[in-house]
């Protein structure tokens, strides 16, 4: 009984070490940061499109001043699905938002513990990487200054990966884990794009060097991989293939040239809650109690190859060591040619975006120093590990607080980007205020039926041939019958907005929107994918016969 309460101090911990960096989420009303105010008036979005039976969620008609645009076809939806379960459980817009946000630090910490302890072997380095990874800085900006739910997400998910591929890795019969991991794969594309293109290289690359000499490996790893990319296709097939409809195709979000670090940044402490290009910019930190047993971990494995020593998981430290150093080098301005010719990695505009995997493979590999006896090598971790707790602390603070409803971000009238990037490139005229009418006429009467972000139905009455105008911005997949007829539908105007020209008389207009061949032959994918992967989790729990 003993050993079994002992067993579980370790996740005791972990979650008991969580709690100094969350508690500002259960402080009363909400607080400001770069994206964190945009999440809760997404999810209040997302809530509309899936009540409005639009699934999966691409168009929202609310935002934008009403005029609508293909938001979730471009930005990552998991996270506002997943918020969408809370907020039918009763919580607030705004609570489910806050709640997201400080549910990935100790789950995080969690998964970091079971995939470090299972790869090195030890209970201490399961510790020394939990800690380390809940008390990044870089995490801190993302929960305090940044408030980007995608990438904490995407912090559960980097540890939960790495621990799907070790158990492929030990069973690779085994159709749980491929499923898993699979689905694991896919929440990380759709929770974070490019926090998908910038950890999975080295994902891959760990799990090909492990699993080097084993062929039956590979066939499951690669079912897996595929599992993942399948299951979210509905996501990045549409994204990637209707990228050059959008602003973002012909203007970048950023110069890429403004958000390299230095070294100084990259080690020295420091704290504020700007933008990174301004004076009071958010720190690029590492943590020099991190670096520093990054280093005795780096000495430890040199130490190992000279001494001629076992070294445990010899392939996946030359992975992490190797996969450090590029990401390090990738943040500094003299990478900027590779950045700028890479597929994928030229869509991104700013390279401190590394810090999050790179965080991730550093307290990873911190786990190895797990397995150092020397007395004086614990002590300095353990010295380092308490300073990285006090360092850290201080910043698990908002820079104020604002007492606000959910009705504040349900009347939202922008569109929660930041150059506005996602609006189709034949709107010329961003709008300023809300059209008083959906739809409207000019020599006759409309008489609204309904209006939803897929369906737009009104009775109308011309007094002679003309044009009708439906006040939201045409994207593929819109299409307008007049009496059960097709038609064309015009958007070359300064707005973007769809016109369609009808006879004198009455009629009844539907506008619908739905799924293109491309977009269709997507989601049918994803829909397969998912249906092979709920196959392959039921029959893992059917007891074989023993023979």
């Amino acid at each position: 009984m003993k050993t079994k309460l002992l067993s579980f101090l370790p996740y005791v911990i972990v979650l008991f070490l969580s709690i100094p960096l969350i508690l500002p989420y259960f402080h009363s009303g909400y607080f400001p940061t770069h994206d964190g105010l945009w999440a809760v008036v997404r999810l209040g979005d997302m809530f509309r499109e899936l009540r409005d039976h639009q699934f999966p969620a691409r168009y929202s008609e609310n935002l934008n001043f009403g005029y609508g645009y293909p938001l979730f076809n471009f930005a990552y939806p998991f996270p506002y699905y997943l918020g969408i379960i809370f907020h039918f459980l009763g919580f607030s817009f705004i609570s489910t938002i806050k709640l997201l946000f400080a549910l990935t630090v100790p789950l995080s910490g969690l998964g970091m513990y079971i995939a470090s302890k299972k790869l090195w072997g030890k209970t201490f380095s399961g510790i020394i990487s939990a800690l380390l990874y809940m008390y990044l800085p870089y995490r801190m900006v993302d929960l305090y200054v940044r408030g980007s739910i995608g990438e904490s997400v995407s912090f559960v998910i980097f540890p939960l990966l790495i621990l799907s591929v070790l158990f492929i890795l030990g069973k690779p019969e085994s159709k749980k884990w491929i499923a898993i991991g699979g689905i694991l794969l896919a929440i990380l594309v759709t929770s974070h794009n490019i926090m998908a293109i910038l950890f999975t290289p080295t994902l891959i690359a760990f799990a090909v060097v492990m699993g080097w000499r084993k062929k039956q490996v590979w066939t499951s790893l690669l079912f897996s991989f595929l599992f993942g990319v399948s299951l979210s296709a509905f996501f990045w097939l549409p994204a990637l293939s209707e990228k050059h409809l959008i602003l973002l195709s012909k203007i970048p979000i950023a110069d890429r040239n403004l958000y390299y670090v230095t070294l100084q940044q990259l080690v020295i402490p420091s704290w504020n809650y700007g933008v990174p290009d301004a004076k009071n910019g958010f720190t690029y930190q590492l943590g020099w109690p991190v670096l520093l047993i990054i280093c005795l971990g780096i000495a430890q494995f040199f130490y190992f190859l000279k001494k001629k020593l076992q070294v445990k998981n010899f392939g996946g430290l030359v992975t992490f060591i190797s996969s450090i150093l590029i990401m390090v080098l990738f943040l500094f301005p003299f990478s900027g040619f590779i950045w700028e010719h890479i597929p994928l990695l030229k869509e991104i505009n700013y390279p401190w975006t590394l810090l999050g995997p790179l965080g991730f493979f550093m307290t990873l590999f911190a786990g190895s120093m797990g397995v150092a006896k020397n007395r004086l090598i614990q002590s300095i971790i353990c010295f380092a590990l308490l300073m990285e707790m006090l360092l850290v602390m201080p910043y698990a603070r908002p820079e104020k607080y604002i007492t606000v409803d959910d009705g504040y971000f349900l009347t939202n009238d922008a569109t929660t980007t930041s150059s506005t990037e996602y609006i189709p490139l034949w709107v010329t005229k961003w709008p300023t205020q809300r059209p008083e009418q959906k739809v409207t006429i000019l020599d006759g009467n409309v008489d609204i039926l309904q209006t939803s972000s897929k369906k737009i139905q009104a009775t109308i009455t011309a007094d002679h041939d003309t044009t009708v105008t439906i006040n939201t911005i045409y994207y593929p997949g819109w299409i307008v019958k007049i009496d059960n007829v097709q038609k064309e539908i015009s958007y070359t105007n300064p707005l973007g907005i769809m016109k369609v020209k009808v006879p004198a008389g009455q009629h009844i207009l539907l506008a619908k929107f739905g799924e293109t061949p491309m977009r269709l032959s997507a989601d049918i994918i994803s829909l397969f994918a998912f249906l092979i992967a709920i196959f392959y989790l039921v029959l893992s729990f059917i007891p074989k016969k023993k023979k």
